[in-house]
């Protein structure tokens, strides 16, 4: 443990500011991916059970095609358009991540260049090989961040797109129903 520990603290030494930044990126961001999902899982499994819990209980008392729409609209508004509104931001989110290890590459390179200039002939070799060292951490960790979290947005806004359609489909079912009862 101690030693993962004491490999991890020179990675952070190694990486230095941008690699804090990607810190911060990608809790936002893996915090947003992991409340989205949450709130849409349930929302699959809809597609099993038939009507949302919230609706198919009240259908029976809704006496109009267009009650039903609200309460598909208000159902819709509630649990879908959540996850909606956060699509856009996961994104950039996802596009920052490596652009924060690409700043984190110039600085290092930064870093690396100021050390050959320093040394003449001589170049200080540690200087150089924190420079790279800095250079490769941070490029490394905004793809680990991003790569990941550009496939579950993916996955995310696919079944987003899919859930909507289901629940379209099941109101205009919903309003026949009513329709065909009233």
């Amino acid at each position: 443990m101690a030693a993962w520990w004491n490999e991890l603290r020179v990675m952070f030494d190694e990486g230095g500011f941008a690699l804090w930044g990607l810190v911060v990126i990608s809790i936002v961001l893996f915090t947003m991916l992991a409340n989205a999902w949450a709130t849409l899982i349930p929302l699959l499994a809809i597609r099993k059970r038939g009507l949302p819990d919230e609706i198919g209980s009240q259908l029976e008392l809704m006496e109009s095609p267009n009650q039903v729409s609200a309460a598909f609209a208000g159902f819709e508004l509630d649990k879908v358009a959540y996850v909606q509104r956060r699509v856009p931001f996961i994104g950039v989110l996802v596009a920052a991540a490596p652009l924060t290890g690409l700043l984190g590459t110039v600085a290092g390179m930064l870093v690396t260049f100021a050390g050959l200039a320093t040394g003449g002939n001589a170049a200080p070799i540690d200087k150089i090989s924190n420079g790279i060292s800095q250079a490769l951490v941070t490029t490394q960790a905004g793809l680990v961040v991003s790569i990941p979290a550009a496939f579950l947005l993916g996955l995310l806004a696919h079944q987003l797109s899919r859930v909507e359609a289901m629940l379209h489909s099941r109101m205009y079912q919903a309003r026949a129903a009513v329709r065909e009862g009233a």
